[in-house]
């Protein structure tokens, strides 16, 4: 019970820093914070006490609101914790982007949402779900999340849907059975697509990144305008990505792909 109290205590505050790392320097009120992370005020403050006393969050001057603080920063700029993820995906994303001149994103699992860990912007700059490195988007919403849910069992899936529901611009013919079966799909073809239904005008597709062919809770994203991905490129796309992996993981040669 005690391990377990600990890991919930560690869950909110790390959930407090998510969202005060999209507050910006303005930050956020106590109010804000609970309503957000729905915390009663006394917990979320008690949360936010630990987290400024140990320089993680900052009260922002003349202001009761909170921010990012710099322990965070420190920590991110310190010798020998460099992220092993951006120096070994960059250049992969960079040589995506520069020879599709489209957008390549990768997309990792964090809790029930996706993060965007990396990316490499091509020639059209296209908005983006997450709208960057250091997005998150709950896990349903969009294919790079599809492909990261594909690589968990079928319960667990169900879980993460239903918790994550409100936020999944649920509607007529986008039902959390429609999302089920899209992650069969997604889970059996290796990727998925999404042809400008959750943005305008913006196609993606995401494939799964596997290691010792076994698929991970990673995905590796390419959107573009809709008009430079129709439909019928997805599987050519979806395989030149998986050349460029294996590349990086040096076991082939990535195909230069341009649409």
């Amino acid at each position: 019970m005690i391990e377990k109290s600990i890991s919930g205590t560690v869950e909110k505050a790390l959930m407090l820093l998510t969202f005060l790392s999209e507050a910006g320097e303005d930050g956020l009120t106590l109010a804000e914070i609970a309503t957000r992370a729905v915390l009663a005020k006394p917990t979320t403050h008690r949360l936010l006490t630990t987290l400024v006393r140990q320089a993680f969050a900052e009260r922002v001057p003349k202001s009761r609101s909170y921010r990012i603080g710099p322990a965070i920063t420190a920590i991110a700029r310190r010798a020998g914790t460099a992220d092993f993820l951006t120096q070994r995906w960059r250049p992969c994303l960079d040589q995506i982007a520069e020879s599709t001149e489209a957008a390549a994103l990768l997309l990792i699992r964090a809790g029930d949402d996706a993060l965007c860990v990396e990316a490499s912007f091509g020639r059209y700059m296209v908005p983006t779900l997450t709208a960057g490195v250091g997005g998150r988007i709950p896990l349903g919403l969009g294919p790079g999340t599809l492909i990261i849910l594909a690589s968990l069992g079928d319960d667990e899936v169900r879980a993460i849907l239903a918790r994550n529901a409100p936020n999944l611009s649920l509607r007529s013919g986008r039902t959390l059975s429609d999302l089920m079966a899209r992650v069969s799909r997604a889970r059996e073809d290796g990727m998925a697509y999404d042809g400008g239904e959750l943005l305008p005008e913006v196609s993606c597709v995401s494939i799964s990144v596997c290691k010792h062919q076994v698929a991970m809770p990673m995905a590796l994203s390419l959107a573009s305008l809709s008009s430079q991905m129709p439909v019928t490129e997805t599987g050519r796309i979806a395989e030149m990505l998986r050349a460029a992996i294996k590349k990086m993981q040096g076991r082939g040669v990535a195909a230069r792909a341009v649409f």
